[in-house]
C-alpha cells in the first residue's frame, strides 16, 4: 500500500513560478471573471454544478485509456493532465479511499478562480475514474488544500453513503 507523505519533495516556489508561466494572464483573468459571474448569477451551489459539468465534459472529450493498475491509472491521468497543461497527479491508498494529489496545476490568485478550477478538476478526475469502471456510491471530493500560497490539491475518491 502506498501512503501519502505529509509533504511532497517539490519546492513550492518552483511549482508556483512554473504554474504562473504555464497559465497566461488572459486565462487567469477569464477564470476570475467566470467564477465570480457564475456565483453572482446562479449562486454558489449552482455555479459549482455548472463547473462540475464542465469537468465531466472535458473528461468525456479527453478520455483516458483503461488501466489495470494504479500505476497505469496514474500514467494515463498524467498524460491527460499534461495535454491540458494542468499539472500532475500522484495516487495513494488511504483508509478505504484513494487520494489524488495534484501539483503544478494552473495558479490563480483569487479564491473564486481557485475554487472554480478545483471544481472542474474534481469532476475531471471523477469522470476519468468512471470511465475505468462505474462504481455506484463512490465520489471524488476535494479533501484539502495543502499549506502555503500554492498548495497541492488533495482529492479523495471514496464511498459517500452508509
Amino acid at each position: 500500500m502506498t501512503v501519502r507523505a505529509a509533504s511532497n519533495s517539490f519546492d513550492a516556489m518552483t511549482l508556483a513560478v512554473a504554474a504562473r508561466h504555464s497559465c497566461p494572464p488572459q486565462w487567469r483573468i477569464f477564470m476570475e471573471a467566470l467564477a465570480t459571474s457564475l456565483s453572482q448569477v446562479a449562486g454558489d451551489e449552482q455555479a459549482l454544478r455548472v463547473l462540475a459539468g464542465v469537468g465531466s465534459a472535458i473528461a468525456r472529450e479527453q478520455s483516458i485509456p483503461a488501466s489495470n493498475s494504479l500505476a497505469e491509472l496514474k500514467a494515463a491521468m498524467n498524460a491527460g493532465l499534461q495535454t491540458l497543461d494542468w499539472g500532475q497527479v500522484d495516487i495513494y491508498e488511504a483508509e478505504k479511499a484513494l487520494e489524488f494529489v495534484v501539483i503544478g496545476y494552473p495558479c490563480f490568485e483569487g479564491v473564486e478562480a481557485q475554487t472554480a478550477f478545483a471544481a472542474i478538476l474534481e469532476a475531471l478526475l471523477e469522470g476519468w475514474l468512471t470511465q475505468q469502471a462505474a462504481r455506484p456510491g463512490l465520489a471524488m471530493r476535494l479533501a484539502e488544500r495543502g499549506g502555503g500560497s500554492y498548495p497541492p490539491l488533495v482529492f479523495r475518491y471514496e464511498r459517500t453513503g452508509p
